[in-house]
């Protein structure tokens, strides 16, 4: 009768099937071995470990849905973290936005420009993230040198600022008012400057390299040698300026006026000068009107003294 017991019992063990009986922890395992060492009982939590992995992924389905659901608990977790590291990064970014643009306030507010530096290094820092500065105070501000390239200063008030040898390419002047600001050397080739104000201004020197000047008023302006080739004056009031020995080759001029304008030794190679209004310019030449050309069937309003050849572009 023991022995048919046992025989069943065997039998029993036989047909269970892993994971259909919960795991216990081998409290026993030690008993009848002589060695007791680290490496058995590193076996011990292999096997109990093991029998866990059955116990819960014996089944295919709960293995599935398991798997399942970690993978959508991973794909949460990770959009989460995403997210709040977007948030925390935009929230940081304001507040350094808000604390620059505080120090540059406090520091435009100093009397006889100091902290000139540091107002230029802020400033530098905004156009270097990015942010825009449109119609922000900075008058009169001291910023030679700076480099500024792609900033934001669209309506800005830079009136009398020291932009001397300031890198300004391809920034957004739209509609700033640059009256009395010192240029001299600075580059603003690709920088979008139209309807601004320019009143008084110096360029000497300065780069506007495919600039964009549409509608913008440098009545008064010292262009002595400035580089305007291939820039887009188009409408653009020139009048009472030095306009000596600049560059306007290649220029879109077509309804510009120049009047009382110095354009003694200006290029005008390939510069459309359709409807330009340059009767009134000083120290024009035959030879500069017949390098330039004109893309509508207006011409241009010349000094008596000059005949238009009729070029088209």
């Amino acid at each position: 009768m023991e022995k048919r017991a046992d025989i069943d019992g065997a039998a029993g063990r036989a047909r269970t099937k892993p994971g259909e009986a919960r795991p216990a922890w081998p409290h026993d395992w030690r008993r009848g071995n002589a060695l007791k060492s680290l490496a058995c009982d590193l076996f011990a939590v292999f096997e109990y470990g093991t029998r866990w992995y059955y116990y819960l992924f014996g089944n295919v389905a709960s293995f599935r849905f398991l798997l399942q659901l970690s993978a959508v608990m991973l794909f949460a977790f990770g959009v989460y973290g995403v997210t709040m590291d977007i948030e925390k990064r935009q929230i940081d970014r304001g507040v350094r936005e808000a604390t620059l643009f505080a120090q540059i306030a406090r520091i435009h507010a100093l009397p006889d420009g100091r902290g000139s530096r540091a107002l230029k290094s802020s400033v530098e820092a905004l156009a270097r993230d990015g942010v825009a500065m449109k119609e922000l105070d900075l008058n009169g501000a001291d910023l030679r040198g700076a480099d500024l390239a792609g900033a934001n200063f669209r309506r800005a008030d830079l009136r009398d600022a020291n932009l001397i040898e300031a890198n300004l390419t391809g920034a957004d002047l739209r509609g700033a008012r640059l009256s009395g600001a010192i240029l001299t050397r600075a580059i603003l080739a690709g920088a979008d400057i139209c309807e601004a104000d320019l009143t008084g201004a110096d360029l000497t020197g300065a780069v506007l390299e495919a600039a964009t000047l549409e509608k913008a008023n440098l009545g008064g302006a010292e262009l002595l040698v400035t580089d305007f080739s291939h820039a887009d004056l188009a409408g653009a009031l020139v009048t009472s300026a030095n306009g000596a020995y600049s560059n306007f080759a290649g220029a879109d001029l077509s309804g510009a006026s120049f009047t009382d304008t110095e354009l003694q030794g200006a290029v005008l190679d390939g510069a459309d000068i359709g409807g330009t209004r340059l009767q009134q310019a000083y120290n024009l030449s035959d030879t500069q009107i017949g390098d330039a050309c004109a893309s509508s069937h207006t011409p241009p309003l010349l000094p008596e003294h000059l005949e238009w050849s009729g070029r088209p572009c």
